[in-house]
């Protein structure tokens, strides 16, 4: 049954969408979500959208795609099709993009390694103790911020994707994004929303310039295939004083690949982000668990297996505690979409369910995605979703004021 109508009231319970990290895969699934979820007439009762890497994309295209729901999944699709890789890579050739990424990364390059030889000679010279304390000084911090890499070449992607929409932009009638990137000094999340930009260790900075593209960049750029990004800003703490602070953002998975952290309850210091509280949580998961693998011998698969486990173990914890909280009644209901959902655990497999198995594997990049992968992963989601609400939020929908359905 699709809903098309559903009358809200002043009592209506509020809802938050978190919309996990993932490159393509995360957008085609989380689209068949919010198909799902706009059908049933849950999205449009959504108040807040959280959303990292490849979630921020999806959530940043439909805060700011103009036009009906039909158009923003018209708009999806063609983003998938065409893929980001390949325009960048046009970009890092055809222009100068590529010869200031080029630049930068060597002379940084250089830099770094005079730093190196020179710490030893600081330590020994008792420098050290004192240039740590003044925070960025040579030879503890690069002396100036690396502007162009192949980060700031898929920004500049991003940003044509998004029509160089900027946050003060995005649409009022939309929920409120909230787009989660990891700051690397602070080892803290960084927030970029409509109003400001905010790290709970700094405080906030207006938006005031700041594109979409910037937030999800920041957000997207996975730390083993893209260089950090490099910027500073004057932040407002929570205390009135303006202070200046160097930034370096990585993929907001590596802090918080669900998008849970800024709506967990409690979060009432002044330092923290305001966020309104929410009665209901869907939060959409676009991964898998880890498989069995063969012993890792070398180093790098040790350091990849060891970064998987941990990887995983955090997002585990992330949904435990969410399941925790609703048997807590701290939230009314809890919906959980997984791509990985093992299919003999569900109540209600619907029919011709696309298994975890066809969609198992598709890698997390942000390669053009070929049309059968596109409708596996987006009627997944939707599959997903119908299965959950049917399973754990029946007495829910019979309890929305619908006016009119087919």
């Amino acid at each position: 049954m699709t809903v098309n109508e559903v009358s809200l009231d002043s009592s209506s319970e509020s809802i938050a969408l978190a919309l996990s990290g993932g490159g393509a895969r995360a957008m085609a699934f989380h689209l068949g979500c919010l198909r799902a979820l706009h059908d049933l007439g849950i999205l449009q009762r959504v108040s807040t959208i959280t959303a990292v890497s490849g979630g921020s994309v999806l959530a940043g295209l439909y805060c700011s795609h103009p036009g009906d729901f039909e158009d923003f999944e018209a708009r999806v699709r063609e983003v998938l099709r065409q893929g980001f890789v390949v325009p960048a890579l046009k970009r890092m050739v055809t222009s100068l993009d590529g010869v200031k990424a080029a630049a930068y990364a060597t002379a940084l390059t250089v830099e770094r390694s005079v730093a190196i030889f020179f710490r030893p000679l600081f330590k020994l010279l008792r420098l050290w103790r004192r240039s740590k304390k003044l925070g960025e000084r040579w030879p503890n911090s690069s002396p100036f911020l690396r502007k162009a890499s192949r980060t700031t070449i898929l920004r500049s992607v991003f940003s044509e994707t998004f029509r160089g929409v900027k946050l003060k932009d995005l649409r009022r009638d939309r929920p409120d994004l909230i787009v989660i990137a990891c700051e690397l000094r602070a080892k803290a999340a960084f927030y970029y929303t409509r109003e400001s930009l905010h790290c709970w260790r700094y405080g906030a900075v207006k938006s005031d310039g700041v594109e979409l593209a910037d937030a999800v960049i920041a957000s997207a750029a996975y730390p083993a295939a893209l260089p950090a990004l490099d910027q500073r800003w004057s932040f407002l703490n929570d205390k009135g004083v303006l202070t200046p602070h160097r930034v370096t953002l990585t993929d907001g998975g590596v802090y918080d690949n669900l998008g849970l952290a800024p709506l967990w309850p409690k979060r009432d210091s002044p330092k923290s982000l305001p966020v309104a509280s929410h009665d209901r949580i869907i939060a959409c998961r676009a991964g898998y668990g880890l498989d069995v693998t063969e012993p890792s011998s070398v180093w790098m698969s040790r350091m990849g297996a060891a970064f998987e486990s941990v990887f995983a173990r955090a997002q585990n914890l992330a949904t435990n505690r969410l399941f925790d909280l609703e048997s807590a009644k701290i939230f009314k209901g809890v919906l959980l979409p997984y791509l990985g959902q093992e299919d003999s655990n569900l109540k209600f497999p619907p029919l011709g369910l696309v298994s975890r198995e066809e969609t198992a594997g598709y890698p997390t990049n942000f390669k053009a995605m070929d049309e059968e992968w596109i409708e596996q992963l987006v009627k997944r989601g939707e599959q997903m979703v119908y299965a959950q609400i049917k399973e754990h939020w029946q007495s829910y929908m019979s309890a929305l004021p619908v006016k009119a359905s087919v």
